[in-house]
């Protein structure tokens, strides 16, 4: 096995939220002498973040100004990147390789990517590549910036449907009529709380192996239209949960939370339907984090309260 160093320093990117908290706080148990910068686009985080991790240095970066992502980056050694969507990647990315190149010092980067493996874009639909940032696509250009760059990336490829999203943009129909509104696709599953230990064991990891390399990350266990999700939520909280895939349905929902980007997301949502069978469960996090991942029934069960209101 070829060795790499293992980072004496860690910046996160999006600190605050449900994946770079988390990994924060690994990091804080796992490896304490590891100096922690936590980096968000929003400076209202900022006095939470640094009240929660008073060891680490907290800083507000702008990604699409160069001059702010030298800043945050300087001197550190490992990273873990996940930018907020919406942003035009060629500027994000380019900003962030000429940045780390400048520092010269970084050992691994982790950058988070929403992909089906092996993804061609010319296949996603020309109006969703039409839409001003295209944010469909925004991670192929990521990807093809970084591999072109040379520096040490790991991408971690999200193969599969956050578990927390039932609690927030699916929770509305959840809460009020027990009904899971969602185009019906097949998709694998993972509890973002897995997630973050693996970015942190791989962070940690002396294995340059993993350098280079496209991970994508599911359960290994859960692989289900949302139409089969409902009858499995109906068991676990002990009372119907109904289940609506309808475009109207998901218009009279949805529109209201996201306007007109709500058309665009179920286009996409239709495509990535339309080529489910890509879709594969894998044992990768399983290696990663020395046991079973968390498994959908059991999030729900956990989260019950939380999902129902």
């Amino acid at each position: 096995m070829t060795l790499k160093k293992i980072p004496e320093s860690v910046l996160i990117f999006g600190a605050a939220n449900h994946i770079g908290l988390p990994l924060a706080t690994f990091l804080t148990k796992e490896a304490p002498d590891i100096k922690l910068r936590l980096v968000s686009s929003k400076a209202d985080k900022v006095p939470a973040l640094q009240q929660a991790f008073p060891q680490a240095e907290v800083v507000v970066a702008n990604y699409l100004d160069a001059a702010y992502m030298e800043t945050a980056v300087d001197g550190i050694e490992g990273m873990f990147v996940n930018a907020p969507p919406g942003l035009d990647e060629t500027v994000v990315t380019g900003n962030l390789i000429t940045a780390v190149k400048k520092s010269g010092t970084i050992v691994h980067l982790l950058r988070t990517t929403g992909l089906m493996p092996e993804a061609n874009i010319r296949r996603v639909p020309q109006e969703l590549r039409d839409l001003p940032g295209d944010p469909f696509v925004q991670h192929h250009h990521a990807k093809n910036l970084l591999n072109a760059s040379g520096l040490p990336v790991t991408f971690m490829n999200f193969g599969a449907t956050f578990m927390d999203n039932f609690l927030t943009m699916m929770a509305a129909g959840l809460r009020k009529d027990r009904k899971l509104i969602w185009c019906d696709r097949k998709v694998p599953y993972i509890d973002p709380l897995d997630i973050a230990e693996v970015a942190g064991r791989l962070l940690l990891s002396d294995n340059a192996g993993h350098i280079g390399q496209f991970h994508t990350l599911n359960n290994g266990q859960d692989l289900y239209r949302y139409s089969e999700v409902a009858p499995i939520m109906s068991e676990v909280f002990g009372e119907e949960i109904t289940f609506e895939g309808s475009r109207d349905a998901f218009m009279a929902q949805y529109s209201a939370m996201m306007g007109p980007f709500a058309p665009a997301l179920w286009g996409f949502l239709s495509y990535e339907g339309a080529n489910e069978e890509v879709w594969a469960l894998n044992d990768f996090v399983e290696r990663m984090l020395g046991r079973k991942p968390n498994s959908l029934r059991s999030w729900l069960a956990d989260n019950k309260t939380a999902v129902l209101g």
